[in-house]
């Protein structure tokens, strides 16, 4: 998409939110984003460059109708294509005091990472585990309708917070997912389902699940994810083949990270980080797997604007193998300012 398209469609963007707030909205608050960055991989260059720059975006419109009802507008855009896609369309009701009403193009709420946003992470990128599972279907946007609640140190009479939606997607894929969390202190427990069934000439079952644990104190956060989740993708390709259709596949990482404070006059606060995370891709083949570690660190020189930096570690084996293959590491450097 060329430059002035680019603008046009976000000048159309502004013009139609400016006509909601005169006429419908009480309140249109913007948020937002943007990074620029560098990656450098380690990977055989049929699978592309060894290294990249790019830069991304997002534009985010929260519309306020009236205390009951309230609106999202998120646009995205990335050097990939060079162009503003709509990422997110949420309609969110609230009529009641434990269980609210949302629905649009919203991400599956699947795993303690998909409940936050790419650029709310501590690491850049999502983590290996979760990579592989949103390709088989259990995390990413989907049109849905969500019911939930989620816990506020308001109410600690109830400590808990659920999420349950059913979703719909263009590859005849439909499904639920639910979630429940218990809060117990500085600790949070999960526990994840997913059943998702795709139509068409040739139709599948799959279903996962995930139990994840987090305990957050002060300026330290740890987490730590299990998945059992069956791969839809593989299972159609046995199922051609008329082999058993039903591959699971296991994931597992922990993740933890803690917030300095030095208040300088650059720097405000250092954020170390470490993630490690494993997943096999089929269980019937444990030697088929990759492990991931990751070590990285935010600079704070603002609440609002960062730099981080992630140095990847993927090894990578297979059953034909003994030595384990480095390919698909990476480091990543990349600055972000929010609004």
């Amino acid at each position: 998409m060329k430059f002035t398209q680019i603008c046009r469609n976000l000048i159309t963007f502004f013009i139609v939110l400016g006509f909601v707030n005169i006429f419908f909205a009480q309140e249109i608050k913007f948020s937002g984003y943007g990074s620029v960055g560098y990656r450098f991989f380690n990977r055989n260059i049929l699978n592309g460059y060894n290294q990249e720059s790019y830069y991304e975006g997002k534009i985010q419109a929260d519309v306020n109708y009236s205390k009951h009802i309230e609106g999202q507008i998120d646009l995205r855009g990335n050097s990939t294509d060079n162009s503003f896609k709509l990422r997110e369309v949420t309609v969110k009701f609230d009529y009641m005091d434990y269980m609210k009403f949302k629905v649009g193009n919203i991400k599956k709420p699947f795993g303690n990472e998909q409940l936050y946003n790419e650029e709310e992470l501590f690491t850049i990128e999502r983590n290996n585990v979760h990579q592989n599972i949103t390709d088989m279907g259990y995390g990413g946007r989907s049109v849905s309708l969500m019911a939930y609640y989620k816990y506020s140190k308001k109410r600690e009479e109830v400590p808990y917070s659920y999420y349950v939606s059913v979703f719909h997607t263009n590859s005849l894929y439909n499904g639920f997912v639910g979630r429940f969390e218990y809060h117990a202190g500085n600790m949070t427990y999960s526990a994840n389902y997913l059943m998702e069934h795709k139509g068409g000439d040739f139709p599948i079952s799959a279903h996962g699940a995930g139990l994840d644990f987090e305990y957050n104190k002060d300026n330290l956060t740890s987490v730590f994810e299990l998945f059992y989740v069956q791969d839809p993708n593989e299972g159609i390709l046995r199922k051609l083949r008329n082999e058993d259709e039903k591959v699971y596949s296991l994931g597992a990482q922990f993740l933890t990270a803690y917030q300095f404070d030095i208040d300088g006059e650059v720097i405000k606060k250092i954020e170390p980080l470490f993630l490690t995370s494993y997943f096999v891709p089929d269980k019937e083949i444990s030697d088929n797997h990759v492990i991931q570690a990751l070590v990285g660190a935010n600079f704070y020189f603002h609440k609002m604007v960062k730099l981080r930096i992630n140095a990847d570690l993927r090894l990578k084996k297979n059953q034909f193998n003994s030595d384990y293959s480095t390919k698909e590491s990476r480091a990543i450097f990349e600055f972000q300012m929010s609004f």
